[in-house]
């Protein structure tokens, strides 16, 4: 007869789950793999093309690629009406693609392919330093689930950045945690760099202030001016002002609803030494835009809501920081939550790969919480997940769901911040 000892202990119902999905996460990146190898990764292109015309002091943002200039310089998508340029992204952002500027295309697009998985890989194991062994096993599950979703694969197929800040965000958390002075200067650093890279990330600048240490202030502002500089000495002075006039005529396109028609290109013509039907190639995934002004009406002023979205959060922080929480998990859960509001009132496209900024807000919530509360942020947070995969085989109408159901899920987080932590319910 076998003793009780050599029985083998009951499996871990959530461990089997995790190891699935965990599975057909290594599918995803074989997919992501192949779609990279047939695609032109297209939102990467326009920063490529941006930081190649900055550094030759050129405008990233207005300019229009003629058949007379250098090929490396061409962006599809750079419809030759429109006022302005494809390229959106910040100086800061765009200084980040610098070391890849001198690169063939094709090199840039694996190269970036690595970047996303890293930013995601660097993030959860930041994450992990604070979340607690018991959040571990949770955590990788809702990583997971998210490489499986529709919106990571678009991320990773057009060659986006938005795991890079959410990557960032959560290492920050980790570095502010830092004993002694490092810490304070880690999170300025950090702070300061997100908000110069994403402009809703522009609320961490005020934790500083909520510390009300010199040193913390110091550190924040000296990032400001370290990263503002960084894109000056590469592009000029004009970089600046030429984005925020790019963006006010970006705003007003999108809400006035105008699109131009795309450069026409014969099909024999190759870009870089890749043929076009490569270049502008992009995979199969289901996407819509989910902005506030597409889900409820374009007729909504936008300095109306995002002004009324910063008063809101900075009486969100002054009360935490009455009750001495800056700086602890739930200070950041609720940030974040923040964060990802604000992302939703900007005047521009929202696409689902703009969903990866939920990520840092869902790996926080088990951490910030405990008991009953926990356990209900853990049911909802995967059910929203489930959602976001079942996208694969809803129909079209339904895309915009998970969006909306991320969106409440961040009102929900934001509306805690009117009860104690002791007795703060999800």
């Amino acid at each position: 007869m076998s003793s009780a000892a050599d029985e083998a202990p009951p499996a871990n119902p959530l461990f089997t789950v995790f190891m699935i999905i965990a599975l057909l996460a290594v599918w995803g990146l074989v997919q992501d793999t192949l779609n990279t190898a047939k695609g032109g990764s297209i939102d990467l292109r326009n920063r490529i093309t941006g930081i190649r015309l900055a550094s030759e002091h050129r405008d990233p943002y207005f300019y229009k690629w003629s058949r007379t200039e250098d090929d490396r310089f061409c962006d599809l998508f750079n419809a030759p009406e429109s006022p302005v340029s494809h390229t959106t992204v910040t100086p800061v952002t765009l200084a980040a693609f610098w070391p890849l500027k001198n690169l063939p295309y094709r090199a840039s697009q694996w190269l970036w392919l690595i970047v996303e998985y890293a930013s995601l890989g660097l993030g959860f194991l930041a994450w992990a330093r604070y979340a607690g062994r018991h959040n571990w096993l949770w955590g990788g599950l809702i990583t997971c689930l998210f490489c499986l979703s529709p919106h990571w694969r678009l991320h990773v197929d057009r060659g986006q950045s938005y795991v890079l800040y959410a990557g960032l965000f959560l290492a920050m958390i980790q570095g502010a945690a830092q004993a002694g002075r490092r810490g304070p200067w880690l999170e300025g650093m950090a702070a300061s760099l997100l908000a110069l890279l994403r402009p809703t990330y522009g609320i961490l600048t005020g934790v500083a202030a909520a510390r009300r240490k010199a040193v913390s202030l110091a550190a924040t502002g000296t990032g400001l001016v370290i990263w503002a500089v960084i894109p000056v000495f590469i592009a000029g002075f004009a970089i600046w002002q030429n984005y925020f006039k790019a963006m006010a005529i970006h705003s007003q396109l999108y809400l006035s609803q105008t699109k131009f028609p795309a450069a026409r290109f014969s099909a024999s013509e190759v870009i870089e030494g890749i043929p076009l039907d490569t270049l502008g190639g992009v995979a199969r995934i289901p996407f819509a835009d989910t902005s506030i002004y597409k889900l409820i009406s374009w007729q909504l002023q936008p300095s109306h809501l995002l002004g009324t979205w910063a008063v809101l959060v900075a009486l969100s922080g002054f009360l935490l920081m009455r009750r001495g929480e800056t700086g602890s998990l739930r200070f950041w859960w609720i940030l974040s939550a923040w964060i990802v509001v604000g992302d939703y009132l900007l005047p521009v496209y929202r696409y689902p790969y703009n969903h990866i900024l939920l990520w840092p807000m869902l790996l926080l919530g088990p951490a910030a919480t405990t008991g009953r509360a926990r356990s209900l942020w853990q049911g909802l947070s995967t059910a929203l997940l489930v959602l976001h995969v079942a996208v694969w085989f809803l129909p079209k109408a339904c895309i915009p769901w998970p969006g909306i159901a991320g969106l409440g899920l961040a009102f929900g987080v934001v509306l805690l911040v009117v009860k104690p932590a002791a007795s703060a319910k999800v």
